[in-house]
C-alpha cells in the first residue's frame, strides 16, 4: 500500500515552470506521486517540444512507480482561452462563437477537433466545457467563455462539447460549479459574492450542471465564489453545504476538481494550504495548485496532517482516491501515455480542423444590425481601420496566471484580412492617450470607419471613443471583437458586428461579411434577441376549471394511452395532488401531475405525468412546468428531491420506453437521472381466459401446509396487522389494504394461511368494476374492458422463499377467471422472470428516475 503522502499526492494536480520537467515537478512526481499536471502556455514553444514534455512527464511517473498514468490537463476552452494556439495547432471557435451558430452540433465538432489535437500532444484532460451562464453582461471572468445567457441553451452546447472530447478519449470537466456567470468580480483577483437563493440557482445556474451529471459527466470543477444563502461562511470550493448540492441532491459520485487554489478567491481568504484541507473535507477529490512549488508541498503535507489527526476522515480519503482511480482507469493506459506520436500528420490534422473551424465561424459571426444600410463596403472606398493599441481587458483566465496581465493583439493580421478586400485601408492604433488631431482628420474625411473594440465595457478609452465616433464619421462599422455587449445597446452605432473572440479567424469572416463576400449567418446567443420565456403561463392546478383541459391535453399528447375521461378525472383529483397547468390564454395546453405520498406525506414527491399539447411542444412549456413544480415543492416543503414515476395513484413507474426517445432525452437534459437502459422496470399483462395454474407451484405450497382463500371480514384486522408489520415503509401499499374491507369489496384480496391459520401472504386481485382499481390505477383498462389487477404481492418476512408467492398468484388468477375476468395487469415490476413463470408477459417498459 502506498504511503500516506503518495496516496494524498494522487489527489493533487499541479503546475510548474519550464519547457522540460523541472527538478520541482520531478520531486512532486517521485516523492509525492501527484496525480495530475496542469499545463500552461508557459510550458511549450512548439509542437515537438510540447509532445516531448508530456512524454517525459509520463516517463517520470512510470519510473517513480505510479500505478496509473498522470492526468495531464489544460484549459483548451478555445476562442478567448486557447492555450495551444496557432501555429502549433489550428484555432477552434470558443463557446460563445459556437453559441452564435445556435447549432449544438458545432460544439460537438469543436470538442472532437480539440480532442484530436490534445491526443497528438499527450494531453489527456481538458478543463472544459464551460457550463457557466453569462447572465451578467459585465462579468469580467466568464463573458464569451460561456455559450450564452440561457440555461438550457448553455446545457445543450456544453453537453455536445463534452461528447466530442469524450469520443477522443479526453477527460472532460464541466465548470465552474455551481455557476460563475452572475458576477462582476473576477475570482482570480477576489471572491465574488452571488446573493442568489437556492430557488434562483435552480432556475438558472444549476440547470447545465444537472444535465451534465444526468448524462454521466466524468469530472466537475468548482467555482471560487461565495453563495451566502447556501453557506454564509465558506466559499463554494470549501463548503460542504454548497458541494452537497452536487454530492447529495444531484447524487454525483464522479470526480470533483477544484479550480486553482492559488487564485485570490481562496489564497487571500483561507490560504492555499488550509484551503486544500477544507476543499477535501467539503467533497473535492482533486486539488489544483498551479504555480508555486513550496505551496504545493505545504498543501500536501497539510492534508496528510489533517488525515492523521482525524480532521479529514479516512473514508473521505478513500472515496477521493476511488474517484480519481475510476476516471484514470476509464481513460488512461500506460501504453497510450508512453506512446510517441508521429508529428508527420500534424499539418494535415491542423488543415482539417481549420476547415471545420472556418465553416463554424461562417455560421457564427453576427451582423447584429445595419440600420443605415452601410454594408456591403466598396473595394474602392476610403476606409480607416481603428484597432486598440493599448492592452485590453482579458480576465485572469486568459493567461491562467492570475497576474493581472491584459491582452495584447497584433493588429497587422487583422488589417491584412481587410486589405484582401480593399488594399488602401489606413490603420490607426488607438489607446488611452486618445487620437491626435491628424488622426481625427483622417477619420472625418474617410468614407467609412471600421472601429474594433475588445471588451470595451471594461475599458474606458475604448468606450469613450465608441460613443464619440458616430458624431464624427460619415459611415461607421463597429466590430465587437470579443464581448458582444460592448455597444450592443448603443443605437447611434447603426452597423454592428459581433465576432465573440479576438481571433484572426473570426475577424476574417467579419471582413468577408463587410465586403459582401459572405452572407451573415450567426445570431446573438445573448441579450434582447434571446427569448427564454415560455409562450404559456404556468400556475397551480384549479380543480374547478382545469380538469376538462387536462383531459383534452392528455388525449392530444398521449393518444396511445387513452383513458376514459371520468377515470382520468378521479386520478387527477387525488387529495395528495399538487399539479401545475400551462395555459395559453384560457386554454390548458400542458400539465405536470405531481403527488406527495399517500395521506399527503411530503417526504417524497412523485412527478407522474408531464404532457404538452402537440402544437405547443418545443416551446419551453414542459421545462416551465417542471421548473415551477420543483420550485413549489422547495418553497412549500423544503424538498429538492423529486422522483419520476407515480406511487399512488398509479400511472407509469417512469418514462415509457415506447414513447419517442426524445421524451427520455427531455428528462435527462433537465437533470433527471434515469435508470440505465438495461435495467428493468415494467408493467406486465396476461390473458387468463385459458389460464391453468402450474401444478408444481400449487403442490409445493400445499405440501407445506399452506392454504389460500379470499380475505373474509373476520380476517380483515389480522390482514392489516400483517401489512403494517411487513410493509410499513410503503404507506401507499398499506393504505390499499385499509380501503379494501371485505364487506364492501369482496374477493379483492387473496390470502395465504399457514398450517396454524396465521396469515402469511397477500395480494390484491381487483376486478375491472372495482372502484378502487379505477380510481387508483390508470392503465389496466387500456388492456381491455375485462382486465383486472394483481398488485401489492407480499409475503410475511419469516415465510419468504417458501413458494408462497407463486402459489398466491395462481390462486388469485383462478379466482379472477372464475369471476369472468379476462386479463390481469401487474404494475411496476423490477424482478426478472418471476411473474413470467406463471405466464405474464411485458406490456410496457419504463425508465424511472429522480432529480
Amino acid at each position: 500500500m502506498a504511503s500516506l503522502p503518495k496516496q494524498v499526492g494522487q489527489l493533487f494536480a499541479v503546475g510548474f515552470h519550464g519547457f522540460t520537467p523541472s527538478p520541482e515537478i520531478k520531486t512532486l512526481i517521485h516523492d509525492y506521486h501527484i496525480g495530475g499536471i496542469v499545463l500552461f502556455s508557459r510550458n511549450f514553444q512548439d509542437a515537438a517540444q510540447l509532445q516531448a514534455l508530456t512524454l517525459a512527464l509520463q516517463q517520470e511517473a512510470k519510473l517513480a512507480g505510479h500505478q496509473r498514468p498522470l492526468f495531464i490537463g489544460i484549459d483548451q476552452e478555445n476562442g478567448l482561452v486557447t492555450r495551444i494556439s496557432p501555429p502549433i495547432a489550428a484555432q477552434v471557435p470558443g463557446p460563445m462563437a459556437l453559441g452564435a451558430t445556435h447549432d449544438p452540433e458545432s460544439a460537438y465538432k469543436a470538442g472532437k477537433a480539440t480532442g484530436e489535437t490534445l491526443n497528438v500532444f499527450g494531453v489527456n484532460m481538458n478543463y472544459a466545457p464551460v457550463c457557466d451562464i453569462n447572465s451578467e453582461p459585465l462579468n469580467p471572468v466568464i463573458g464569451v467563455r460561456s455559450p450564452g445567457d440561457n440555461p438550457e441553451f448553455v446545457g445543450r452546447f456544453a453537453s455536445a462539447a463534452a461528447r466530442g472530447l469524450r469520443e477522443q478519449n479526453i477527460v472532460p470537466s464541466v465548470k465552474h460549479f455551481p455557476g460563475h456567470g452572475d458576477t462582476a468580480v473576477d475570482s482570480h483577483y477576489g471572491l465574488p459574492i452571488i446573493p442568489k437563493t437556492r430557488d434562483q440557482l435552480e432556475r438558472c445556474e444549476l440547470i447545465p450542471f444537472r444535465r451534465a451529471v444526468a448524462e454521466g459527466i466524468e469530472t466537475v470543477m468548482t467555482a471560487h465564489i461565495s453563495l451566502p444563502s447556501i453557506d454564509d461562511k465558506l466559499p463554494v470550493t470549501l463548503s460542504p453545504d454548497a458541494l452537497g448540492i452536487l454530492r447529495k441532491d444531484m447524487a454525483y459520485d464522479g470526480m470533483v476538481i477544484t479550480d486553482c487554489l492559488e487564485m485570490d478567491g481562496i489564497r487571500s481568504t483561507y490560504g492555499t494550504a488550509q484551503g486544500s484541507v477544507l476543499a477535501l473535507c467539503a467533497g473535492s477529490d482533486s486539488i489544483m495548485i498551479c504555480h508555486t512549488f513550496h505551496v504545493q508541498v505545504e498543501s500536501i503535507k497539510k492534508v496528510c496532517e489533517a488525515i492523521q489527526s482525524g480532521t479529514i476522515a479516512q473514508s473521505r480519503l478513500e472515496n477521493a482516491c476511488r474517484r480519481v482511480a475510476h476516471v484514470k482507469n476509464k481513460f488512461l493506459t500506460w501504453d497510450v501515455a508512453l506512446e510517441q506520436h508521429n508529428l508527420a500528420g500534424l499539418d494535415e490534422l491542423n488543415s482539417e480542423i481549420a476547415a471545420t473551424s472556418k465553416d463554424i465561424y461562417a455560421h457564427s459571426v453576427t451582423l447584429v444590425r445595419d440600420t443605415a444600410g452601410t454594408l456591403p463596403l466598396s473595394r474602392n472606398s476610403i476606409i480607416v481601420f481603428l484597432f486598440p493599441g493599448d492592452k485590453t481587458p482579458a480576465g485572469g483566465a486568459v493567461d491562467g496566471e492570475g497576474l493581472g496581465r491584459q491582452g495584447s493583439y497584433e493588429a497587422t493580421a487583422y488589417l491584412d484580412a481587410l486589405r484582401l478586400h480593399n488594399p488602401s485601408i489606413t490603420e490607426i492604433r488607438y489607446g488611452e492617450a486618445g487620437l491626435t488631431g491628424e488622426q481625427w482628420r483622417l477619420i472625418e474625411v474617410a468614407d467609412v470607419v471600421i472601429f474594433t473594440s475588445i471588451n470595451a465595457r471594461e475599458s474606458s478609452y475604448q468606450e469613450t471613443l465608441g460613443h464619440e465616433l458616430p458624431r464624427r464619421t460619415r459611415s461607421l462599422v463597429s466590430i465587437a471583437a470579443c464581448n458582444p455587449y460592448d455597444f450592443l445597446e448603443v443605437p447611434q452605432i447603426k452597423t454592428y458586428i459581433a465576432t465573440y473572440e479576438p481571433t484572426v479567424e473570426a475577424f476574417s469572416v467579419a471582413s468577408d461579411i463587410m465586403f459582401g463576400m459572405r452572407a451573415p449567418k450567426g445570431s446573438l446567443p445573448v441579450g434582447p434577441n434571446d427569448s427564454r420565456n415560455s409562450v404559456a403561463s404556468v400556475a397551480l392546478f384549479d380543480a374547478t376549471k382545469d380538469l376538462d383541459g387536462i383531459v383534452r391535453t392528455w388525449e392530444a399528447a398521449l393518444p396511445t394511452y387513452t383513458l376514459p375521461a371520468e377515470s382520468l378525472r378521479y386520478l387527477v383529483a387525488w387529495p395528495n395532488a399538487h399539479h401545475f397547468v400551462a395555459r395559453v390564454g384560457p386554454e390548458v395546453v400542458g400539465f405536470c401531475l405531481a403527488y406527495t405520498n399517500a395521506h399527503g406525506d411530503p417526504k417524497t414527491v412523485h412527478i407522474a405525468v408531464v404532457a404538452v399539447a402537440p402544437k405547443y411542444q418545443g416551446q419551453g412549456i414542459g421545462t416551465a412546468l417542471l421548473t415551477e413544480t420543483r420550485s413549489y415543492f422547495r418553497a412549500q416543503f423544503g424538498l429538492n428531491w423529486v422522483e419520476l414515476g407515480s406511487s399512488f395513484p398509479r400511472f407509469w413507474p417512469g418514462v415509457p420506453r415506447d414513447l419517442p426517445e426524445t421524451v427520455q432525452d427531455f428528462f435527462i437534459h433537465r437533470g433527471f437521472r434515469l435508470i440505465p437502459p438495461g435495467e428493468r422496470s415494467v408493467d406486465l399483462y396476461q390473458d387468463i381466459r385459458k389460464f391453468q395454474a402450474p401444478e408444481k407451484y400449487l403442490a409445493r405450497a400445499r405440501d407445506q401446509g399452506f392454504r389460500f382463500a379470499p380475505l373474509r371480514s373476520e380476517d380483515y384486522e389480522a390482514c392489516l396487522v400483517g401489512q403494517k408489520k411487513n410493509f410499513s415503509d410503503k404507506p401507499g401499499w398499506v393504505e390499499m389494504f385499509v380501503k379494501l374491507h371485505p364487506s364492501e369489496h369482496p374477493s379483492s384480496v387473496m390470502t395465504a394461511f399457514d398450517s396454524s391459520g396465521e396469515q402469511v401472504g397477500w395480494t390484491l386481485m381487483l376486478g375491472p368494476s372495482s372502484p378502487v382499481l379505477n380510481k387508483t390505477w390508470a392503465f389496466p383498462q387500456t388492456c381491455g374492458p375485462q382486465t383486472g389487477l394483481i398488485g401489492c404481492v407480499g409475503v410475511d418476512a419469516a415465510h419468504r422463499k417458501s413458494g408462497i408467492g407463486l402459489a398466491l398468484l395462481c390462486h388469485a388468477m383462478e379466482d379472477m377467471k372464475q369471476r369472468g375476468i379476462e386479463g390481469v395487469f401487474v404494475d411496476w415490476v423490477a424482478l426478472e422472470g418471476w411473474y413470467e413463470r406463471v405466464g405474464f408477459e411485458v406490456w410496457r417498459s419504463y425508465r424511472p428516475g429522480d432529480i
